[in-house]
């Protein structure tokens, strides 16, 4: 499919995000907080973290994830061209793979009616994020760090917020404000990003899930060109 995801129809996106924006609260939305008041459901990722750490580690090392360059390169060039990215889930579509490569996680984005994506995000050491904004409102992404490194771990920020991710510590972002990542690490950190359905109003919600429905047509493309190979 030609185009981005991520770019594409800036009109309706920009129409819409201004929409789902107001009726969050606009400039008086978070930025950076914990993620058990608005995604409690992910307290269960956190009694299973050990159980995920490893079917994913043993992902990583086994699958030659591809870079966001390759998956959405219109998008990549904003952001991060060598950000790796393994699709588990996509708009209601599941990875084929995934059920073999990290079965724990799956079953939680399948069984969570509120996740949107499910995605395992590989930084390398010295891979950065340029400062960007989210192009789509309609959600709140969730990180939960499965291995971080110790010497000068990786930081982001959002807005005027700073955060250094910490194994096994979930943190739950509003990516619509401009964020971006600062790498000046020796080692690789892993990290599991789960999107869900942005709390709103009944009307806006509508809105949302019949949005995010109309992007369901990309799954499949985002699902193979992340798929790797062993």
């Amino acid at each position: 499919m030609n185009g981005s995801l991520s770019i594409n129809q800036p009109g309706v996106r920009k129409a819409i995000n201004r929409y789902f924006l107001k009726a969050s609260g606009g400039r008086n939305r978070f930025r950076i907080m914990s993620p058990y008041a608005l995604f409690p459901e992910s307290r269960k990722l956190d009694y299973q973290f050990d159980q995920i750490k490893a079917e994913v580690t043993k992902l990583v090392e086994t699958r030659d994830v591809r870079p966001y360059g390759d998956i959405d390169p219109l998008r990549a060039a904003e952001v991060s061209t060598d950000w790796r990215l393994y699709y588990a889930y996509m708009l209601g579509e599941t990875n084929p793979a995934a059920y073999r490569d990290c079965p724990t996680f799956v079953d939680f984005a399948e069984r969570t009616p509120r996740v949107v994506n499910a995605i395992i995000a590989i930084l390398e050491p010295g891979v950065t994020l340029k400062a960007h904004e989210g192009p789509y409102a309609g959600i709140l992404r969730y990180h939960l760090p499965l291995t971080v490194p110790e010497n000068n771990p990786p930081r982001l920020r959002v807005d005027q917020e700073m955060h250094t991710w910490q194994e096994g510590q979930g943190i739950l972002i509003d990516d619509t404000f401009e964020h971006e990542v600062y790498n000046e690490s020796d080692g690789r950190r892993v990290m599991l990003i789960i999107d869900i359905r942005r709390p709103m109003g009944l009307v806006p919600d509508v809105v949302n899930r019949l949005s995010l429905r109309a992007k369901r047509k990309w799954s499949a493309q985002f699902i193979k060109e992340s798929g790797g190979d062993i």
